[in-house]
């Protein structure tokens, strides 16, 4: 399931997000796509941007050139200066010496740079959990499971999200966000998703508690017989509790009982790369045991001789 061009994630993004959203059709489907703009005094740059596109196997190099000519002659202007596209076509083994190959040959036929900001992970970790508890369990690392075992001894238990929790649990999000340096959503983005997704049925927010205090949380949206595992963090007072540990595997069984077969854990590191900024949060999700997927990735197409001044100041905030 193509998650990022799905219809629930394509309403997300126009009726909460509030992004413009434009369809284009490439390698024999269609696309949405979204513009991203840059202003700096009176001048407005922008790049489009479209996620998670699959080349076809039968697809050969004239038609992939053909394809990407096409977007380059409709969209190339002083104001437009890349379009970045984000495939999913997934790497062979020998990861790393594939993707330099890959890299390389995007350059060369296809005009093609990688791109300067990951926007669309490069790796990610599917969990097949159609399977009995036991079997579940199992499948865990020695850590992981050592961890469980820990949390199950501290009197933590699992639940779903009520209406006081959605409340309490922006405000440890948010703290974690101001920490840890990264963005969130505004509360009442935040909210307009909650209850959107809650209006859909397609999504919860599991939480582990310790008497009425979140220790941990995550949010899934649900598809069909896959479930995406969007958002998570720990209350940062309750790290010692190993809590997300013991709220993957209750949430495991309880999505079992939702018909769901696989959790997609989205967002991890290439295995080859140390110091990816992921590295932590890979090796948590790796410990759930795993089915490791690289794609292909990001990549660049210019479409102004501005795009060659970013490249060279590696000016990566900008996108």
């Amino acid at each position: 399931m193509n998650f990022y061009q799905s219809k629930i994630w394509k309403k997300i993004s126009k009726d909460i997000f509030k992004k413009d959203l434009f369809e284009i059709e490439i390698f024999w489907k269609k696309y949405w796509w979204i513009t991203k703009e840059h202003k700096k005094f009176w001048i407005s740059l922008n790049w489009k941007q479209i996620l998670w596109i699959e080349i076809p196997l039968n697809y050969n190099d004239e038609l992939i050139l053909n394809d990407l000519k096409k977007i380059k002659s409709s969209f190339t202007s002083f104001w437009n200066v890349f379009f970045q596209l984000g495939f999913i076509n997934e790497l062979e083994q020998d990861f790393y010496k594939n993707r330099l190959v890959l890299e390389k040959n995007f350059l060369k036929k296809y005009w093609l740079f990688k791109s300067l900001r990951e926007n669309m992970p490069l790796a990610t970790v599917i969990v097949d959990i159609d399977k009995n508890d036991d079997e579940i369990f199992k499948q865990f690392s020695k850590s992981a499971k050592r961890n469980i075992n820990k949390s199950i001894k501290q009197n933590i238990y699992f639940c779903i999200a009520n209406e006081k929790d959605i409340n309490n649990f922006y405000k440890i999000w948010e703290n974690t966000a101001k920490t840890k340096w990264f963005n969130i959503y505004d509360y009442w983005t935040y909210l307009k998703l909650v209850y959107f997704l809650r209006y859909t049925n397609n999504w919860n927010l599991y939480l582990v508690k310790k008497w009425d205090t979140i220790v941990s949380w995550t949010i899934e949206i649900n598809m069909w017989e896959d479930s995406y595992y969007l958002y998570w963090a720990t209350n940062r007072n309750f790290t010692k509790l190993w809590g997300h540990y013991f709220l993957k595997y209750e949430m495991f069984k309880y999505l079992k009982k939702l018909w769901i077969k696989r959790v997609d854990l989205l967002w991890v590191s290439p295995n080859w790369y140390n110091n990816h900024h992921l590295k932590w949060v890979t090796q948590f999700k790796h410990s759930l045991w795993w089915k490791h997927i690289e794609y292909y990735g990001n990549y660049d197409l210019s479409l102004s001789f501005l795009y060659k001044f970013l490249r060279i100041l590696h000016f990566k905030k900008w996108i």
